[in-house]
Formats: structure tokens, C-alpha cells, sequence
């Protein structure tokens, strides 16, 4: 490690400006990356991201798209204001000119500093704040139910029949995504029989194919009632506790935050219980749509996220597998069944591949 270290010192050294400095690390990562390539089975692609609110594609205004100007859709950011790179503040700038028709709400806590708070509400943005539950629940689970019920309430005060549920630690840049999304989730109706308006809307990422009742979170899309139904559960005591496991079965019983969501909102709704794959693919294809993050050109710069965005199809090989828009058609339109049993993944560790238990049942 310290070698790795002492480049970046080095190159921190003979480099007078900032942009010197960018230019020669940019050069270092191309080269590593042709050099990874030369003896490597994969190729390595890396894309900048802005980290100012610059608007990169042109956004239709209604006179241009022949639509009016819909006030009913409501941005709600949930979450802490992250100061680094001033990441939530220029968020909020950019999805002001990227979705100038909605509603922007943030959602955030008591203790958001005054000066940010104006500089965010100078912006067009309504800001609603909460206090923090008494115990943050597992993976934080309580603090995102609070502050994420809080702004879809205020959407709701606000008249909005539709709302997208988002983190203030992430960004999407596509332009006019609420209308993508609205229009997107009208294309495929709910049967009326399953108590809710609209489908539900989830993010690839963390949809899981072989973990049921495992939609993503990070982000949700739907009616605003059906959206403040799913995040209205109880808050969870200090009794429930989360773990990461290596076994797949005992990863089945932990606290998961999506989960644990996911179960109380069909109990909830007086859905059938979801048991085993068959019942979650068939859930996904009644009540959810399922799309990918580069369809909104979603990026969440937490932990190594340099690495995660690796998180694609070719990498979903194991039962860990997430459900992108392509699986998803397939369960939608095909009904297609799932070819392992959940009894079968229990006897495997978390990430281990599908292709172990199909060679088994060729043995066999």
C-alpha cells in the first residue's frame, strides 16, 4: 500500500496547479487501465461525473414536448445534507432545471445548519425537517422511514398525485426523469385488485432476483399515496438488529431494511405471503416495475464508488443476482420460472453461483 501512497505523493509533489495535478492523475488511471486490460478478461470503462449543477442534456419545454406543465409529480430528497462537494445543494440546483415542473422537497433533520437551509429554500425548494427517532433502527431503517414519510406528506399537503422517493446522497442526471417515470409506470397498469393505484417503481440496484420481498429503496417512484403506504410501517426497536452473513439462509433471516419494508407493506395491504420465488417473481410482475439505473443516469458516490458501478449484468451470475428492466420484462410478459428452489440457495454461502446447484441437479 505504501507504494500506491507514495505515487499519489509524488505526483502531489511535481504538480504545481490543481488542473497539472488532474491532468497527470487522469493520464496514471488510463494507464493502469490499458495495462489491467493487456492481461485481464474484461475491459475497464470510466465516466466523469459533474459535481456542479451544470444541466448536460436539453430539457423540452411543454411548448416544445405539446405537454402542460404538470405540477403533480413531487421530487421528494430524503436525508441528511451531505457537505462534501456541496453534493446535496448543487443536486437540488440541477433538478431544478433538469425537472422544472415538479415539486422539489427536501426532507432532512432539525439540526440541518440555517445557512444551508436558506441557500436550499432560495432555490424553490420546500424544506420540511423532523426530529430523529431515538434508535436509527438496522441499516438506519428508522431514520429513512421518518424522514422519507415526512416529505411524502408534505407532497401529499402539496396536492402532487405523483411522487419519486430519492436519497440526498445520490443524483440523477437525466433531464426530465419525473416524466420519464411517470410515463414509464403508465405504460403498465396494476390490476385494480391489488389495492394499490399505480405500480411501485424500484431501482435495479438492490433488486433482488433470489432474495424475496427484496426490492431496492435507494429509490421509488409511484402515486403518492401508494408511496406513503409502503413507507409507513411501525419503527423498528432496538430489538431488531442487522448482521452481515456468509450463509445464505441465515442472510434470509436478518433485519434486512428492504425486507423489512417490503413484508410489512404486503401484510399491510393484505397481499398474499411471499414465501418462496415463485410468489416474488410473481409480486414483481403484479406490483412493481423494475428499471435501471442507467435509465435515469442515477450515480450514488458512497463507499468504493469507483467499484460498485460495476454492478451490471454481466456480474449477475450468483444468488445474489439483481433484477434489471430486461429480467424484468421477462417476468411481466413471459412469466418465466425460476429454475433453483429457495431451499436449494439456503444450502449455499451469499454470492455463491447458480451454476453449483444446476450441476447438482444434473448429478442427480
Amino acid at each position: 500500500m505504501w507504494k500506491w501512497e507514495w505515487i499519489c505523493w509524488f505526483v502531489n509533489l511535481v504538480s504545481r496547479e490543481p488542473s497539472e495535478r488532474l491532468r497527470r492523475y487522469r493520464r496514471l488511471i488510463e494507464r493502469l487501465s490499458r495495462e489491467a486490460d493487456l492481461d485481464g478478461g474484461w475491459w475497464r470503462v470510466f465516466r466523469d461525473y459533474p459535481k456542479q449543477a451544470a444541466a448536460s442534456t436539453v430539457v423540452l419545454t411543454p411548448a416544445a414536448s405539446g405537454q402542460d406543465a404538470d405540477e403533480s409529480i413531487a421530487v421528494v430528497v430524503q436525508g441528511p445534507v451531505v457537505p462534501r462537494d456541496e453534493l446535496t445543494i448543487q443536486t437540488l440546483q440541477l433538478y431544478r432545471q433538469t425537472m422544472p415542473h415538479s415539486r422539489l422537497i427536501l426532507s432532512t433533520w432539525n439540526d440541518v445548519a440555517p445557512e444551508q437551509r436558506e441557500q436550499i429554500e432560495s432555490l424553490g425548494v420546500t424544506v420540511v425537517t423532523s426530529e430523529k427517532p431515538q434508535h436509527p433502527g438496522p441499516h438506519n431503517l428508522n431514520l429513512q422511514i421518518v424522514s422519507t414519510r415526512r416529505g411524502l406528506q408534505e407532497a401529499q399537503r402539496l396536492g402532487c398525485r405523483y411522487a419519486m422517493k430519492t436519497r440526498a446522497d445520490t443524483r440523477i442526471h437525466l433531464a426530465e426523469a419525473d416524466q420519464f417515470c411517470r410515463d414509464l409506470l403508465n405504460q403498465f397498469p396494476v390490476d385494480a385488485a391489488s389495492g394499490q393505484q399505480k405500480r411501485l417503481m424500484v431501482l435495479d440496484f438492490a433488486t433482488r432476483l433470489y432474495v424475496p420481498c427484496h426490492p431496492a429503496d435507494l429509490l421509488m417512484f409511484g402515486t403518492t399515496d401508494d408511496l406513503l403506504s409502503y413507507w409507513s410501517p411501525d419503527l423498528c426497536g432496538p430489538e431488531m438488529t442487522f448482521r452481515v452473513c456468509d450463509e445464505f439462509d441465515e442472510m434470509l433471516q436478518q433485519a434486512t431494511p428492504e425486507i423489512v419494508l417490503c413484508r410489512s407493506y404486503l401484510q399491510r395491504t393484505g397481499a398474499k405471503a411471499v414465501d418462496d420465488l415463485h410468489a416474488w417473481w410473481e409480486m414483481l410482475a403484479d406490483r412493481f416495475l423494475v428499471i435501471d439505473r442507467d435509465m435515469i443516469d442515477l450515480f450514488w458516490p458512497k463507499y468504493n464508488y469507483n467499484v460498485d458501478q460495476r454492478l451490471s449484468m454481466v456480474w449477475d451470475n450468483g444468488n445474489m443476482a439483481l433484477c434489471h428492466f430486461a429480467q424484468w420484462m421477462q417476468l411481466y410478459a413471459r412469466r418465466v420460472e425460476p429454475s433453483v428452489t429457495l431451499d436449494q440457495l439456503r444450502r449455499q454461502r451469499v454470492h455463491d453461483a447458480l451454476t453449483s446447484l444446476h450441476d447438482e441437479t444434473a448429478a442427480a
